[in-house]
């Protein structure tokens, strides 16, 4: 359906990947999503030449999105100091000024460039540091006219062009800075009210929808796009760098470094969720010793996470019903929650991105206990990452349980909720005829849909009670 798209499975791929001599490889969503013959707008370079090794002997093709971060500063600016509105048509209303005036400090447009060109920019600015703005971005343009360009390499960086650059652009940036905060005032005073909503669905969305739903496809449009992506990108260089880097010291904490984090946690943060005596579900560490310190702020930082863990399906009546026959293979039938620090969160992230079809779920705590090999306070746990891709890669009928029951418990959800809504609309009796519609699995008789039916509702009912049970912040 999409020969376009430029996947590990492409045939230019293969041809990079033999050029180099290796089978490793590392595509990203920016590189699959890019025809193959783009070439870089800033570099002019095309994909073969922008493909590198990584010092690990990974085939790095990554395409990065170059956005300006004036935007962000406007942005900051913009919504810094709105009055509270009394209702939510007037929120919504000056969310919708606010939405139309905040790309106005921004010099470019987001912009689709090579990885080295993007690093190049970072490079520059880091040189930089103290003479620019902090939120200051170099054009595409900019940025071409301080670069050394190589084939299948970093870009190097003259530091004086970029300077001059600078010199030449600072009036404007602090102009264009001015300038938002006098819409900042005027936004506050219930100025540049826009009639909407910028959030509407994409016709090719909806297009796309009508189509899958005339196939009766279980996919929804979003779900096939995030489908063609899962196939076509691969992370083989998960867990390395580009350069490479020695290992950095381990900074120890104290208490008061501790309770500066907690106070920064608001009253919904799943920090406060398991009870004070929590250990992570996986490295088994608690809270004092999650802290790490951020290589790139400095700053003392902690999260905790939820995982799902999952009940398997016994019910016979249930496992009838869901696929007319039971070959004994896994299902699911239920989950529930177990918390884990940031760093093992990070290490299932990571997992997930180191092979192709991996679901958030591609492994469950337990087996990824089972895979480390040193767990440290204050650094990241460490773990056997080849163990871990080819234990997830393996782990078929455990993801296909997991995607199995997310899709019936959908469907059980939004077959409850919707009948609820059409009740206050209209008869219970058409609302039934309607979503009899909608029972069309194969191996179901026409006299078996109504019970098909009534024992999907009930499994909404169930969902719907976990959902409110397992809500955090609990309601109340």
């Amino acid at each position: 359906m999409f020969p376009s798209v430029d996947g590990r499975w492409s045939a230019q791929t293969r041809e990079i990947l033999a050029a180099f001599g290796v089978e490793k490889l590392d595509l990203n969503a920016n590189w699959a999503s890019a025809p193959r013959d783009w070439s870089c707008p800033v570099c002019q370079r095309y994909k073969p030449q922008i493909a590198r090794l990584s010092p690990a002997g990974v085939l790095i093709c990554h395409l990065e999105r170059h956005h300006d971060h004036l935007g962000d500063e406007g942005m900051r600016r913009l919504w810094k100091g709105l009055p509270v509105q009394p209702d939510a048509a007037s929120a919504r209303a000056q969310s919708s000024a606010a939405a139309a005036c905040q790309g106005l400090t921004e010099r470019f447009f987001t912009t689709l460039v090579c990885k080295d060109c993007n690093a190049a920019e970072g490079k520059a600015k880091a040189a930089l540091r103290g003479v620019i703005h902090p939120e200051f971005s170099f054009s595409p343009s900019e940025i071409r006219r301080f670069i050394v360009v190589t084939a299948n390499r970093p870009h190097e960086i003259v530091e004086a062009v970029a300077r001059t650059i600078w010199t030449e652009v600072a009036e404007d940036v602090a102009d264009r800075l001015a300038f938002v905060s006098v819409l900042a005032k005027r936004i506050a005073e219930g100025r540049h009210r826009r009639e909407g909503s910028p959030y509407e669905r994409p016709l090719t969305l909806a297009v796309l929808s009508d189509v899958l739903l005339g196939q009766r496809s279980a996919y929804s449009p979003e779900g096939l796009l995030a489908e063609l992506a899962a196939r076509s990108i691969q992370s083989d260089g998960f867990g390395t760098s580009l350069n490479a880097r020695p290992r950095a010291r381990v900074a120890y904490p104290a208490q008061a470094d501790l309770h500066a984090v907690v106070a920064t946690k608001k009253a919904h943060d799943l920090w406060h969720a398991p009870p004070e005596d929590w250990r992570c579900d996986v490295c088994d560490r608690n809270r004092f010793e999650i802290l790490r310190q951020s290589s790139k702020s400095g700053l003392w930082t902690a999260n905790i996470h939820r995982r799902r863990i999952f009940t398997a399906e016994t019910r016979p009546e249930a496992l009838q019903w869901r696929y007319g026959w039971y070959g004994g293979g896994l299902s699911f039938g239920s989950h529930w929650f177990v918390h884990v620090c940031q760093d093992c969160r990070l290490a299932l992230t990571d997992i997930r991105r180191s092979g192709q079809d991996l679901i958030d779920d591609c492994l469950s705590p337990s087996a990824l206990k089972g895979l480390l090999t040193e767990v440290q306070p204050h650094m990241r746990p460490g773990y056997d990452r080849d163990a871990a891709a080819r234990l997830a890669a393996d782990n078929i009928e455990y993801a296909a349980a997991v995607t199995d029951y997310d899709t019936h418990r959908q469907r059980c959800l939004n077959l409850f909720f919707n009948r609820r809504a059409w009740l206050r609309v209209t008869t219970a009796a058409e609302v039934r005829d309607r979503q009899l519609g909608e029972i069309w699995d194969e191996h179901l008789t026409e006299q078996e849909r109504p019970h098909m039916l009534d024992w999907l509702l009930a499994e909404g009912e169930v969902y719907a009670a976990a959902n409110l049970r397992d809500r955090w912040p609990p309601e109340g």
